[in-house]
């Protein structure tokens, strides 16, 4: 089972603050977008990011060169656009990477009787949510201050699916008897592929979390699509 750091939220809670822009559309050294995207070191040296909404960008300079990436990381990412690619099909900006965090990414976790214990059922609060290819990425909060929590995406070996037949994942938290002294946040990615069937180019399901007592817990009806 893998580990979310406490700290690593922190660092997320600097990725979430908006990116800096004024009216004038040309690039410069005094402009920066925050945003997630996927690392692919296959055919590029060092590497490009594809961000969630699709711009591929080639890394010219970086103020972070020791920071190590691997094909498929997802990643938060801080950068400044040197200027546009005039053209190349493969790659829409050329940018310094000012700062970058490795997102936590996962499978769904079968959960069986003996493992709820060490799962967990903590307070969690989905803040946004958004799918990028077989990804669902999540930002959430909790409640935390000093150790190790653990998040996971879990389908019950028990009871898999609703009464209309809709598969049913659940975010859960074990705080595993931490402090609650701040308000954290987090990112998470969840790699869905496990839920694709055969013939079918989408699926849905229930997606669930036991909120904060004094709010409604998240329950709602998402749609995976995975088809050309």
């Amino acid at each position: 089972m893998k580990k979310f750091l406490l700290w690593s939220s922190l660092l997320s809670l600097v990725f979430l603050l908006p990116a800096c822009e004024d009216d004038d559309d040309s690039y410069s050294l005094g402009k920066y977008w925050v945003t997630t995207g996927t690392v692919s070191t296959y055919g590029t040296k060092p590497y490009v990011i594809t961000t969630d909404n699709g711009d591929v960008l080639y890394p010219s300079s970086s103020s972070i060169p020791w920071f190590n990436v691997y094909d498929g990381m997802r990643v938060w990412v801080n950068y400044t656009i040197l200027g546009d690619t005039n053209g190349r099909e493969d790659i829409d900006h050329w940018v310094k990477i000012n700062d970058m965090s490795e997102i936590l990414t996962k499978g769904i976790f079968m959960l069986t009787p003996e493992k709820e214990d060490s799962i967990g059922h903590d307070p969690v609060e989905i803040r946004d949510y958004w799918f990028t290819g077989d990804y669902l990425t999540i930002i959430f909060r909790y409640g935390g201050g000093g150790t190790i929590h653990f998040i996971n995406l879990v389908q019950d070996v028990d009871n898999p699916e609703n009464e209309d037949g809709l598969p049913v994942l659940e975010l859960r938290h074990n705080r595993r008897d931490d402090r609650k002294n701040y308000l954290m946040q987090g990112t998470v990615s969840f790699n869905l592929a496990a839920l694709k069937k055969e013939g079918s180019n989408s699926v849905s399901f229930i997606l669930k979390a036991k909120n904060f007592s004094d709010r409604d817990d998240f329950e709602k009806e998402l749609t995976y699509e995975y088809g050309e």
